[in-house]
């Protein structure tokens, strides 16, 4: 019985090659762009369910209370201590501290060869990190490698950057812009699953005294370090959660706040580490993290772009049912029961969805390096081929074979035997409203990825294009550390000789890159009075003719080098507004310790994404707390310029790390999630227009077939072929003008929604609508029309005869 189902159904396949090619290919191409979604989704959602106690590991963070107020994934450096004197829940706990800006490594090997990277990867951890977080161990002693001053353990790819294929324990890398040598205790491998902590080696936090002073790492108002705590059970959270304001106050009490401003200003959350990647925005993540709606469309996606599929499969297997009539009314008169007929429908849905499936995965094996490029990380064909994700595919092609035979199997099984064998088929009504109605479904999700696809477009072109308020074109930042300020003034001089610069100036920290929050306080408020923080930056009298940023008010900063003996803060409108400044010239204020006066006022410029409104920000006069020097560049002369400064920087500090980055990019990369959302969506709006007239065109030319007769005669009364085209036509356009309709409204809906979350957003316009709406009909008319034609030009006699 299977060997005559499976003969059948191969033979039937072979028959129909034109619409057997048209289902493979849509099928298969839909299944592979779903796979492609569905294993990116499920490696979105397993971000650090990897560590072995994933369900038990927290991440304390604090939230500020009312209006402006900030959270924070950084915590007090004591935060830790006091969590485990506190809770007897907590068994153990991590901190991590990240030193900012960056750190210049080095290696001398014994035969005098150097070996010198700047590297930005690097953490402070606790020795507990071993545990907590499964470190796995190349080299070293697991239980000490994290337990003295100066040890430093390395990944495997940093240990062949400086060591190459020496054994690295033992032997010392040389911290350049804080003169501390670190010796090499271990050397780990990197997790085999997503993780939001990213790291190239850990420093002991033992070692952290050698960078931050004491006063500082007892402060605890100061958010630097990022606290980890591992609960007993899951279930303790709800106990140390109603004990959260206990360990407020006593975590607040000795730095002289009363109980009322404690539990009034802030609070205390346990966030689930597998939460961070997917429902974490707070300040200071310690890396960006994605969005769970992005997750939530891509599924959408991949369920729209599968449907899809299906619905082509369906179509086309009922029409291609009603031809088989004869053989269905045979099997029945000679015993087939309506069981036996499902089941030979169902089998041959089964095999033809397993032949795509297979193509499906020759298409995933193709689409892997792309898919890399865009979404910049790594995914491998490997690593597709797991067991679970095996189970995936499985239950793929058994979902997709059953959806896509089960209505033509059960349509065909009802027809009657009798009416079958005469050539007249059941009534088509039903079938035929169905069939409608898929095709309105394909055309619905097509016109909605098209604009969907536009509105995404329009608003990544608006950030990239919008002025922001500073000059960001021709900027380059040159990092600056320790051995660069020894001749800094030699490299000014050499800056001010070249052509190829316009201006320049050294800042604290680069547009796009995190500015610090400080405390800016007027000199005359009561210092219990709740004051917002202020975005910060060092910098000198150079930074706004080098942005050309326009003063507002007041005067640019005096050149004070080499002793700062005043100092002074130039604010933009945002501070303005939000400390209710009516005359902000000459006001006192203290930032960082240090009382000055406000000598200008700067309009608005957004200097981090637009995703958010422009925070208020001060600028202090320091240029020795400068971390960059930043250089404005003539049009043309970005090479040369770039090749001068590593050439003047190499020959003042030959030991020195040459290292810079362009502001545009920088900039650029603050939108890396949106830029891949709209390069995937294009793509995939791309293969549901596709796939969706694939499906029209197998159905128009199946109709073709079945009216050729009728043309034939229409044609022998007189009509032309153009009237022919029209007629075969127009039934087709009709289904997907309903669908552009019904797809419009949806599509503002959910693109409103999402431009909603954004504090700068593009309008939706009616013309994205209506050129998604007659690039679909286009397309349509093209498809069908070719069928359509094709029919109407055929000599009529030829038809005629037949009968």
């Amino acid at each position: 019985m299977l060997q005559s189902y499976l003969k059948i159904a191969l033979r039937n396949l072979w028959k129909n090659k034109l619409f057997t090619v048209i289902n493979i290919a849509g099928l298969a191409l839909g299944m592979a762009c779903a796979l492609l979604i569905i294993f990116h989704v499920k490696q979105e959602l397993g971000y650090d369910k990897g560590f072995s106690k994933a369900d038990r590991i927290f991440r304390v963070t604090f939230h500020g209370k009312g209006d402006g107020d900030r959270s924070w994934a950084a915590t007090p450096f004591p935060t830790a201590s006091v969590f485990r004197q506190e809770f007897s829940q907590v068994v153990n706990t991590v901190t991590f501290h990240r030193l900012y800006p960056f750190q210049v490594l080095s290696y001398t090997s014994p035969d005098g060869t150097l070996t010198k990277f700047q590297e930005n990867g690097g953490l402070f951890a606790d020795a507990t990190v071993t545990d907590v977080f499964d470190i796995d161990f190349v080299s070293g002693d697991k239980g000490t490698a994290l337990t003295a001053p100066g040890n430093v353990i390395i990944t495997e790819k940093m240990a062949l950057k400086y060591f190459g294929k020496t054994d690295p324990i033992g032997k010392v890398l040389q911290d350049d812009v804080n003169g501390v040598p670190l010796r090499v205790t271990g050397v780990i491998r990197d997790h085999t699953f997503p993780s939001h902590l990213h790291f190239d080696y850990l420093l002991s936090m033992a070692t952290i005294h050698r960078y931050v002073d004491d006063q500082s790492l007892a402060n605890r108002t100061w958010n630097g370090f990022y606290t980890y705590v591992v609960l007993d059970k899951a279930g303790s959270l709800s106990k140390i959660r109603s004990r959260m304001n206990d360990f407020l106050l006593k975590y607040y009490l000795p730095i002289g706040e009363t109980r009322e401003e404690i539990l009034s200003k802030r609070d205390v959350v346990l966030q689930p580490i597998t939460d961070i990647h997917l429902h974490s925005r707070l300040e200071k993540e310690m890396a960006p993290n994605s969005d769970i709606s992005y997750v939530r469309i891509f599924s959408l996606a991949a369920l729209f772009i599968l449907l899809v599929a299906a619905v082509n499969f369906i179509n086309l297997y009922t029409a291609q049912a009603f031809g088989r009539m004869k053989e269905i009314g045979m099997r029945k008169v000679v015993g087939a029961t309506k069981k036996q007929v499902i089941m030979q429908f169902l089998g041959e849905s089964m095999i033809t969805t397993l032949i795509a499936s297979a193509l499906a995965l020759l298409f995933l094996r193709v689409a892997i390096p792309f898919y890399n490029d865009i979404a910049s990380r790594p995914f491998y064909m490997s690593g597709i081929l797991s067991f679970s994700n095996l189970g995936i595919i499985l239950l793929l092609i058994l979902f997709i074979g059953l959806l896509a035979g089960s209505y033509p199997a059960w349509n065909v099984a009802r027809f009657h035997p009798v009416t079958s064998l005469k050539g007249r088929g059941v009534p088509r009504t039903s079938a035929d409203i169905v069939r409608k109605g898929l095709i309105i479904f394909q055309f619905v999700v097509s016109v909605f990825m098209i604009v969907s696809t536009l509105v995404i477009y329009r608003q990544i072109k608006f950030f990239h294009n919008k002025d922001l308020g500073f000059d960001r074109e021709q900027l380059a930042g040159i990092t600056i550390y320790g051995p660069m300020w020894q001749r800094f003034d030699a490299l000014i001089n050499d800056i001010r000789q070249q052509p190829g610069i316009t201006d320049f100036s050294v800042v604290s920290t680069l547009p796009g890159d995190r500015f610090s929050s400080q405390s800016f306080r007027p000199l005359s408020a009561d210092s219990k009075e709740e004051l917002d923080n202020s975005r910060t930056m060092w910098s000198d009298e150079r930074l706004l003719s080098t942005l050309q940023i326009p003063l507002l008010e007041g005067r640019n900063f005096f050149n004070q080098m080499p002793n700062i003996k005043t100092s002074e803060f130039i604010i933009n409108e945002s501070a303005v507004k939000a400390y209710q400044l009516k005359s902000p010239i000459g006001q006192q204020f203290v930032l960082d310790g240090d009382t000055g006066s406000i000598v200008g006022v700067v309009k608005n410029f957004n200097f981090a994404s637009l995703h958010s409104p422009v925070d208020p920000l001060v600028i202090k006069y320091d240029p020795q707390r400068a971390n960059y020097l930043l250089l404005k560049i003539k049009p043309g002369s970005i090479q040369s310029t770039i090749a001068f400064m590593e050439e003047r920087v190499k020959k003042l500090t030959p030991a020195g790390t040459f290292t810079y980055t362009f502001i545009d990019d920088k900039l650029n990369r603050l939108y890396a999630s949106e830029n891949q959302m709209s390069t995937i969506f294009k793509a995939f709006a791309a293969f549901a227009i596709f796939i969706s007239c694939m499906g029209l065109f197998g159905l128009s030319a199946y109709t073709a077939q079945l009216r050729t007769k009728e043309v034939s005669i229409r044609k022998v009364l007189g009509a032309s072929s153009s009237y022919i085209a029209l007629l075969l036509s127009r039934d087709f356009v009709k289904l997907v003008f309903i669908a552009i309709l019904l797809s419009c409204p949806i599509a503002w809906w959910a693109m409103d929604k999402w431009l909603n979350g954004f504090a700068y957003r593009i309008p939706i316009s009616g013309w994205m609508f209506a050129l998604a709406g007659i690039f679909s009909l286009v397309v349509a008319v093209l498809t069908v029309s070719y069928q359509a034609i094709k029919v109407a030009l055929t000599n009529p006699v030829k038809h005629l005869k037949a009968e």
